[in-house]
């Protein structure tokens, strides 16, 4: 590198993701959750999730007395066991029992760090922070009996998690990453769409594009047509969840929900659910699967290639992308909302 080219931070050390620790993100689904503790990582930080009772908890991965994993422990009378030595935790992470002198408990007086935990969307979500900064999102389409609904496998890409969400609402990419499946490298225009924020969410909707009418989805939609115009209808959930209903010339609605988690500072987990109104029968479940696994796995490569691996949102570096007037309106609308944010809870 010479002398006066920018140095790209090492991605801990980005304001956008140290910011991060001020929000919700998903760790694991809620049915991983049962009557085991189960350990998770979150912004490289390794935590243990579990329900004590009717208490669902989030704490240090870490026993205080000699460092074992609590994870690997259990849940004994609603309390979280050591596997190491048996120590218990109760629901604020106080050591309540200590078996080899059971007087030692309250004289030692030993805590494990908890975190905020709350269950939302089918999902567990954590937040670092001694307070979130908005709820976590909602997912409406799971608990209607008007779709057919399928949990997807969660995923690891070696990226950050603004670049995934980006990713997922880039427009452009669609005509020649995902030529044939989900776009046309026939038409590759893109038009600007109006991008607007309600509370925690911003908001746009795409029509009017064009996309190829084939193969099983094309019949199991009742649709003819060689090209298919739906009506694409997206909510992004600050910082990084996107709910996208897809709304076909006939009605017939698909949905696709994905948030994104930081494991650390360069590999990120997505978390997902597929819902539909049309070919509700589960012989269909699998190609709807396999459909959307071919579209990851087209992005994917792609996505990891990208450099820096965390955005720089104001710095030097910021100026060597250059988005395309209107064709990037979402990306940019998502950026200066992400700068806010960070520029926010710098010093919080």
């Amino acid at each position: 590198m010479l002398n006066n080219e920018p140095r790209s931070p090492a991605p801990h050390e980005n304001p956008t993701y140290r910011a991060l620790r001020h929000f919700w993100h998903p760790v694991c689904y809620s049915h991983e959750i049962v009557d085991k503790p189960h350990g998770v990582q979150l912004m490289g930080e390794k935590i243990v999730v579990a329900r004590l009772g009717s208490d669902l908890v989030a704490m240090q991965d870490r026993c205080p007395h000699k460092g074992a994993a609590l994870s690997l422990g259990q849940v004994v009378d609603c309390k979280l066991e050591c596997p190491y030595h048996g120590w218990q935790f109760d629901q604020q992470g106080d050591c309540v029992r200590i078996p080899a002198r059971e007087e030692m408990a309250s004289v030692m007086n030993r805590k494990v760090r908890k975190y905020h935990a709350t269950e939302s969307a089918g999902m567990i979500w954590v937040c670092l922070a001694d307070e979130p900064k908005y709820a976590p999102p909602e997912f409406s389409e799971l608990d209607d009996g008007e779709y057919r609904v399928l949990r997807g496998n969660s995923y690891d890409w070696s990226t950050s998690t603004p670049r995934r969400l980006e990713n997922f609402v880039d427009f452009a990419h669609f005509a020649f990453v995902h030529d044939g499946t989900i776009g046309s490298r026939e038409n590759p225009r893109v038009e600007a769409v109006k991008v607007w924020r309600e509370d925690n969410v911003m908001r746009f909707d795409r029509s009017g594009v064009k996309e190829p009418g084939v193969g099983k989805k094309k019949e199991l939609l009742g649709l003819t047509d060689d090209w298919i115009e739906p009506t694409n209808v997206y909510h992004v959930t600050m910082p990084h969840t996107v709910h996208l209903k897809r709304i076909f010339p006939n009605g017939k609605r698909y949905v696709l929900f994905m948030a994104a988690s930081p494991v650390d500072a360069t590999t990120t987990r997505s978390f997902w659910w597929q819902a539909r109104d049309f070919g509700t029968e589960a012989e269909h479940d699998a190609f709807f699967m396999d459909f959307e696994d071919e579209v990851l796995a087209e992005d994917k490569p792609i996505i990891e290639s990208q450099t820096p691996i965390q955005m720089d949102l104001a710095g030097e570096l910021a100026r060597q992308e250059m988005p395309v007037r209107h064709a990037d309106i979402v990306s940019v609308e998502y950026r200066r909302w992400l700068l806010e944010l960070t520029n926010e809870l710098a010093n919080v």
